[in-house]
């Protein structure tokens, strides 16, 4: 008769060292939880970190941009953890300002301070709103207001504050060269949009002689083909038997007349 021996199970046998080989890693374990804790703490309610400082750049007035995140929306206190900042909110805010074309806000952590770096619309002309306020156009043809007074830039009249009146202008500041810009002493917009513009303009070339300036009216008619309209206009003006003339109307491009 054969007796059967039961052999030792070998997972009973290893069980003990795994739980020992298990225990080891627990202080590693709770020593990276508290440092992580720590870290949480440090960022996000400690005052290590924290907000010293607001720092604008790009535009003269930082005070009004300082005065409105502090008192509005996302409400920025200094003292307030660098880590719980929402800097896209903040950035948010600053670029719904009509007067504002772009914005980027960050954080240094290192001075503690909320960086906001901002470029300003540029105005190229003017114009008086319905509540005798002041509204401007850009390059691009974007109407803004700005709480910043700009002087030295064309003005413009508009018959009527439509939107349709103001596409029409926007269309033609959109387009017209640099130069032009420079040039322009006022437009004119009437309530059907169409658009007339004085502008200095140096004679020397068509006169052949010392160069003397004059200012000219340009009628634009609507903003349509405006690119062909400046093509003419500078060959018109370029024309010695134009060299007195002071009206240039190029409603109809294909048929301008000059007096």
């Amino acid at each position: 008769m054969k007796l059967k021996v039961r052999k030792r199970s070998k997972r009973g046998s290893r069980s003990p060292r795994i739980k020992l080989s298990r225990i080891r890693y627990f202080p590693g374990v709770f020593l990276s939880i508290l440092l992580l804790s720590l870290l949480a703490y440090l960022l996000g309610w400690s005052h290590l970190l924290s907000l010293k400082r607001i720092a604008v750049s790009g535009w003269s007035q930082s005070e009004v941009i300082t005065q409105q995140i502090e008192t509005g929306k996302p409400g920025v206190k200094i003292g307030q953890p660098l880590a719980r900042l929402d800097v896209h909110a903040i950035e948010r805010a600053i670029s719904n300002n009509p007067w504002i074309a772009k914005s980027q806000v960050g954080r240094s952590w290192i001075h503690g301070e909320l960086t906001i770096h901002i470029v300003e619309k540029v105005p190229v002309a003017s114009y008086q709103l319905a509540d005798g306020s002041t509204g401007y156009f850009d390059s691009a043809g974007n109407d803004f207001t700005s709480p910043l007074t700009y002087t030295n830039i064309p003005t413009i009249a508009l018959q009527t504050t439509s939107t349709s009146a103001k596409q029409s202008i926007a269309q033609l500041l959109a387009v017209l060269p640099a130069s032009y810009l420079d040039r322009a002493k006022t437009f004119a917009v009437k309530s059907d949009g169409q658009i007339t513009m004085t502008l200095s303009q140096d004679m020397a070339v068509t006169t052949g002689k010392k160069a003397s300036v004059r200012t000219i009216t340009i009628m634009w008619g609507n903003s349509a083909d405006i690119a062909l309209k400046i093509q003419v206009f500078e060959k018109l003006v370029a024309m010695k038997e134009n060299a007195q003339s002071i009206l240039f109307d190029l409603s109809d491009p294909l048929a301008p007349i000059t007096k």
